[in-house]
């Protein structure tokens, strides 16, 4: 999921005035301001509808001016289009880096770099991203700019978030923080405590993040921003959720609600409804949850860039269904769900990333080694003996490096080769356990109707048994009648005994991990209280373990009350459920 990244660019006082004198014949003079030349602007915090009218007043002057004053129009409309369409930013921003480079231009070049890490980052390309941002990074230290320095190490920051290295985000974001409190910002203070706050959450530390969180509310209540206090108040509702305080995760995520339903913010409408969902399912309010599903649902529907949202409502729906006992439901939803998250994200961002960071280490270092090389040639050319002793330097650094690359190299085709064996043997181990669960689900389903066989069977012998004592004995014709109309009745013979031997050794065979957990967690219970158990287990009923075990439904009971006893039992807990989870 892309990490919007808002809260972190400077408006700076200084605005250009841009005046261009067109064919001679029209004399109009058109006036350029609302960008900045050498930094970035929070799109975000702007009026949409402003941000229009800049961009339209952008593109009419883009084409009358040249040279250096084209630089910064360029990258402020590469930054316009960012979450509009960030193929334009990529378009705009490499016609920027191409002119500021030119002009020797590093402020510019700073500024073209990360929108093109922006560009890439919202296209989900974090191998660019990552390039551009850790080029930017390079020159805005150089340049020692503290606003645009946090910028760059907070989207860093957000990139490293967006494909899980949440130690990486948390050491940007913390940088970031530091040169907040250095300049005194304290919006951006509050933005650094929310960003850290998410990562903490993430990193499954929810106690630790609403501290965060509840540093950042207090200070954003003070600027009274009302889409900000909306965004800390979902997520120190979705942290109390994770911390099963319901009440509370329940009363943060409404009090957003009702801010960003204010606002008119949809996007966060549809992430707040979904929570609030997942709420109530907690709570059992299962047709409050379906209502905030509907809801959310009819909302995405409105929205263009709806993919994940609609993969999350279908997540929750599938909870909902399972939760209410509609199975089949449930599983249509968490097909649908898996099916999208499988083509939405890739498996290998975090590999893409650690490639790219090694590959423009490796080409920062041969740059650095070709810098000192030319500083050395030049001592060199006063001193012939320094002269020599660095060249042999340079030599064997060369070598170390290549032998270091030809390591990294056979490492990583050997990593990748180990990669795809593990993968193939993880599928294998796969359809093996899969053949096995279908095997003892069948033998499962083989006992059980064996049982029921026996149980049933025992109850004709029953039967059989209070005809025999209903015969009469006075009236000898009329006793043969009654045995012969028995004998037609009772057609079938009988192997009881060797049923029952088959049904045990069953048991034996498909429950022996059952029975060697129980004798060794109780080892106090009889063969009888074992053999109960099992059955028990198997969820035959009293009067089914009776007929099986040839003995009065009375004895069940007694021998039930014994096992529950000895098992430490409350008359509240539920027999069947503790077999099932020793």
């Amino acid at each position: 999921m892309k990490t919007i990244i808002i809260g972190d660019m400077r408006i700076n006082n200084l605005k250009l005035l841009v005046m261009k004198t067109i064919i001679q014949q029209l004399f109009f003079v058109i006036f350029f301001m609302g960008f900045i030349a050498n930094s970035q602007t929070n799109i975000w915090d702007e009026n949409p509808n402003e941000s229009q009218l800049e961009l339209d007043s952008l593109l009419a002057i883009l084409p009358k001016t040249e040279g250096r004053e084209k630089i910064p129009i360029l990258n402020r409309v590469a930054e316009i289009y960012w979450t509009v369409n960030p193929d334009i930013t990529i378009e705009y921003a490499n016609e920027a880096l191409r002119l500021s480079k030119e002009y020797e231009d590093k402020s510019q070049e700073g500024l073209a770099l990360i929108n093109l890490c922006q560009g890439y980052l919202f296209n989900d390309l974090y191998d660019k991203a990552l390039q551009f941002g850790l080029q930017s990074l390079e020159i805005r230290n150089e340049i020692g700019d503290d606003y645009d320095l946090a910028f760059t190490l907070r989207t860093l920051g957000w990139l490293y978030y967006d494909i899980g290295y949440f130690d990486k985000a948390l050491e940007y974001h913390t940088e970031t923080f530091k040169i907040h409190e250095k300049i005194g910002d304290k919006q951006r203070i509050a933005y650094s405590y929310n960003s850290i706050g998410l990562i903490h959450e993430k990193k499954g530390d929810c106690y630790l993040a609403l501290d965060f969180f509840k540093n950042s509310l207090k200070l954003k209540q003070e600027f009274n921003n009302k889409d900000r206090i909306a965004e800390t108040l979902g997520n120190m509702g979705i942290c109390y959720r994770k911390t099963n305080d319901l009440a509370k995760a329940q009363e943060f995520l409404e009090a957003a609600l009702d801010i960003v339903k204010e606002i008119d913010d949809r996007q966060n409408m549809v992430y707040i409804l979904n929570e609030l969902a997942i709420v109530n399912l907690e709570l059992k309010h299962y047709e409050k949850s379906y209502s905030i599903l509907e809801e959310s649902c009819i909302i995405i529907k409105t929205l263009r860039d709806n993919k994940e949202l609609t993969l999350e409502n279908d997540r929750i729906r599938s909870d909902y269904y399972l939760a209410v006992g509609n199975y089949q439901e449930s599983l249509l939803y968490y097909k649908k769900f898996t099916k999208g998250n499988t083509e939405i994200f890739s498996n290998n961002k975090s590999e893409q990333l650690a490639d790219m960071r090694i590959l423009y280490e490796n080409e920062r270092r041969e740059s650095e080694i070709k810098l000192l090389e030319q500083q050395r040639s030049l001592e060199a050319q006063k001193k012939k003996a320094i002269f020599i002793g660095l060249i042999l330097l340079v030599i064997i650094a060369v070598l170390i490096i290549v032998s270091l690359r030809n390591n990294i190299k056979k490492k990583k085709a050997s990593y990748l080769q180990n990669q795809e064996l593990s993968k193939e043997k993880l599928k294998t181990q796969s359809l093996i356990r899969e053949n096995l669960e279908h095997k003892l689900e069948f033998r499962k389903t083989e006992l059980t109707n064996l049982a029921l066989f026996i149980s049933q069977r025992t109850s004709i012998y029953k039967d059989l048994t209070k005809s025999f004592k209903s015969l009469k004995f006075n009236d000898i014709s009329q006793i043969k009648k009654d045995i012969n109309a028995l004998i037609k009745e009772y057609t079938f013979k009988f192997d009881f005994n060797e049923d029952i031997k088959r049904f045990h050794n069953n048991v034996e065979t498909l429950q022996s991990d059952f029975l060697f957990r129980i004798k060794k967690e109780y080892p106090l219970l009889t063969n009888k209280d074992i053999q109960l158990a099992v059955q028990v287990k198997l969820k035959l009923s009293s009067k089914e373990i009776a007929n099986i075990n040839n003995i009065s439904l009375n004895s069940v009971e007694v021998g039930r009350h014994r096992l529950r006893k000895k098992l430490g039992l409350e008359k509240k807990d539920n027999l069947v459920d503790f077999l099932e989870n020793i």
